[in-house]
């Protein structure tokens, strides 16, 4: 039960302590105060904030004056419950009773008697409220700011307050009974009859905007709020909003100098939008008619993954009175993911309530997409299977500000190890000082630079890096960083290494010793015990060997100044080139050509040594005395299925009349798998596969009806 505001009246202190006590203990919900002053239980009873329900009096003062007392209380509350509580044996007057007491109760010293004044007290409490609810309505209702008002079924006002009639400028006795049309112009009455009382009817409120019209004939702005009543009528809320609307108009005059979109936005979760200005159309792809007239919410429009968070962050900042300020994405009409940032404040009325949001959209998508590509481009870099680092030459030493996980994997230092020291601390005893060298220069000339030198790791074991600095410029092509490359090459270095030796070893050592042992198979030919047969074998096997070295070195020499980078070559000045190294070999080989001069092709330099080899290969295998060989060229299309798209070739053919090329050499020419026990020996073939394939070419091999064979080449054909 809600708290009972009880008073004690009386001139005897220890009385009025007694009786609070024992109220106080009889129900826990009563609230006593006591008092000696009869000024003092006036004001008490006249203020609303603690209001006074029920006052216990002895009803004795020295100087008498209890009818006095009892008739002023009862001018400021007539229906305010006084108990006179007095003992036994003390007798009171009718006109006492008469003058407004409630009831008379006797005391004594049983318990019986406290607990029959609490009950009594709560009965007496429990009517005067129930009495004064309606008047407390009432009252309510005349004090409103807002106007008020109820309409019958027939249209018009059984009641309304004084608010509601001063906002039409009207005598509150000349609206009741008029009908409510008399408040409204003609188009806003046909609005309310067609549109806004069907839709009351069938939802049982309505709630939005309108305009009236006051006695003088003015048209203002106002917020109706209607709900049905049962049985009868409705009830009608009113607020004049014409500052509002002074406010819009100011806003809207500002949303039209801004660049972005200004709102008004109901504060609900689908988010309608009551007004919106600036770019919309050309932003979202939605008119403003679109997002006022509400068919589409602004929910709609928000990423569905990003509902919930806008909807959590703009409550959030709402509830504790603060602005908002969010990034998320939105769709446009056209189905397209862009990116806004939404900042603004919750609307409150006067009664504190936040019926809408005032915001700023602005369009951040093509700031957003490079923060996303940025955001990738740091993981890419920080995840990277190399080494990854960034200096700024601005500062003192040109010192690292970023480095990547795959630094740290090379060298070993941590992060916090590296930032603020230059690079060099890598360097160690061994290694080289022209690599250093060419680096300092390139840095100082703001030049890429290139090079392999020997760095130490933090366990001070030396590594091979392969290093690749760039410098990074501004708009302005003013410097601004370094950025370098780092690659952990010492496998590569060290297999190299064992190469160059094991080649040195072959090429030399090998061939000097096979050089011998021909010298002393001439010796063995002179024993007779030597089998002829066992001396041609040895011999056979010496002789392909010291050829197959012969032929190294041959490759190596060919290659050696030879870039390996595309470019356009004409096919008729590499074919001449091949004829003049066949020629070479055999001055009285015939080589038939079919090329069409304007033929351009996209391969490196190199391809010159694998059209070399072909027609090499096709002079010394052949059994004729005098070879014979045809070159031809043709326009094709190789097709590249993972983009469905064609490009233009060229493909060149080289035919011989020799005996077929056997197929554990194939294996080499076209790049197919050698069993460990079965492998070609032919190097110049796998140099052809290698080279072509390098230049993205493609080998095809077939045998010819007549017998021969016929290897076809086919490139990309250059642009141009």
């Amino acid at each position: 039960m809600k708290s009972i505001n009880v008073l004690c009246v009386g001139a005897d202190s220890e009385f009025l302590d007694t009786l609070s006590t024992r109220l106080s203990n009889e129900n826990e919900n009563f609230n006593v105060s006591s008092t000696q002053r009869v000024n003092d239980v006036l004001d008490r009873i006249s203020n609303n904030h603690q209001r006074i329900e029920c006052v216990v009096t002895e009803c004795k003062f020295p100087d008498g004056g209890e009818m006095d007392f009892l008739q002023a209380l009862r001018s400021e509350d007539p229906e305010l419950p006084i108990i006179i509580f007095r003992k036994r044996q003390e007798t009171i007057t009718r006109g006492v009773l008469a003058a407004g007491a409630t009831d008379y109760l006797q005391k004594d010293n049983h318990e019986s008697a406290y607990a029959l004044l609490a009950t009594r007290i709560e009965a007496y409490v429990e009517q005067y409220r129930s009495d004064r609810t309606p008047d407390r309505i009432y009252e309510a209702l005349e004090a409103a700011t807002e106007g008020i008002g109820l309409i019958n079924n027939g249209g018009r006002f059984i009641y309304l307050n004084e608010a509601y009639a001063e906002l039409y400028g009207y005598d509150r006795k000349e609206l009741i009974g008029a009908h409510w049309e008399r408040l409204y112009p003609d188009d806003e009455a046909h609005r309310f009859r067609e549109e806004i009382l069907p839709e009351l009817r069938k939802e049982g409120t309505w709630s939005g905007y309108s305009h009236g019209q006051r006695a003088t004939g003015e048209r203002f702005p106002e917020k109706v709020s209607l709900a049905q009543l049962e049985g009868d009528g409705h009830i009608c809320v009113i607020r004049d909003v014409t500052d509002r609307k002074r406010n819009e108009q100011q806003f809207e005059t500002l949303a039209d100098n801004l660049q972005g979109m200004v709102y008004r936005a109901e504060n609900s979760p689908q988010w309608p939008i009551k007004f919106a200005h600036g770019n919309v159309e050309e932003f979202l792809g939605y008119t403003v008619s679109d997002l006022e007239s509400q068919h589409f919410t602004w929910d709609e429009i928000i990423h569905p993954d990003d509902r919930k968070k806008v909807w959590n962050t703009v409550q959030e900042a709402v509830e504790a009175s603060e602005q908002f300020e969010l990034t998320y994405r939105v769709v446009d009409a056209d189905g397209q993911t862009k990116w806004v940032t939404d900042r603004g404040a919750g609307v409150e009325t006067v009664d504190g309530a936040v019926e809408a949001v005032d915001g700023l959209i602005t369009n951040v998508t093509d700031r957003k997409q490079h923060e996303l590509e940025l955001e990738w481009k740091t993981k890419a870099m920080d995840e990277a299977p190399m080494g990854i680092v960034i200096s700024d030459p601005s500062q003192k030493d040109n010192p690292l500000i970023y480095v990547n996980n795959g630094f740290t994997e090379i060298t070993g230092y941590s992060e916090d190890e590296i930032l603020g020291r230059n690079c060099r601390f890598l360097q160690g005893p061994l290694t080289g000082e022209e690599s250093v060298q060419e680096i300092r220069e390139a840095i100082a000339e703001r030049e890429p630079v290139e090079v392999d030198l020997l760095n130490y790791r933090k366990n001070k074991i030396p590594f091979w890096n392969h290093v690749q600095i760039s410098p990074i410029t501004d708009a302005d092509g003013e410097l601004t960083h370094f950025v370098g490359f780092q690659n952990d090459i010492t496998a590569r270095v060290e297999s190299e290494r064992r190469v160059e030796v094991l080649n040195r070893v072959l090429r030399h050592n090998l061939r000097n010793n096979l050089n011998t042992v021909l010298g002393h198979l001439s010796l063995l030919g002179e024993n007779p015990d030597v089998p002829d047969e066992a001396i041609t074998t040895i011999e056979s096997a010496v002789v392909d060997l010291l050829e197959t070295s012969q032929k190294a070195r041959q490759i190596q020499s060919q290659l050696q100044d030879v870039s390996f980078q595309p470019e356009s070559l004409h096919v008729e000045h590499v074919i001449d080139k091949a004829i003049s190294h066949g020629q070479s070999i055999n001055e009285d080989v015939e080589i038939i050509t079919d090329i069409d001069s304007s033929h351009t092709v996209l391969a490196s330099e190199s391809i010159t040594v694998a059209f070399n080899e072909l027609v090499e290969n096709a002079i010394i295998h052949s059994t004729d005395t005098l070879p014979s060989i045809s070159v031809t060229t043709e326009t094709s299309t190789v097709s590249f299925l993972h983009e469905q798209t064609d490009a233009d070739a060229v493909t060149i053919e080289i035919q011989d009349t020799n005996s077929a090329i056997p197929d554990i050499e194939l294996t080499r020419l076209l790049g197919e798998e050698e069993s460990p026990v079965h492998h070609g020996t032919g190097l110049g073939l796998w140099l052809v596969n290698w080279i072509v394939t390098m230049s993205g070419g493609i080998i095809q091999h077939t045998k010819r009806d007549d017998g021969g064979n016929r290897i076809a080449l086919t490139l990309i054909q250059a642009n141009g």
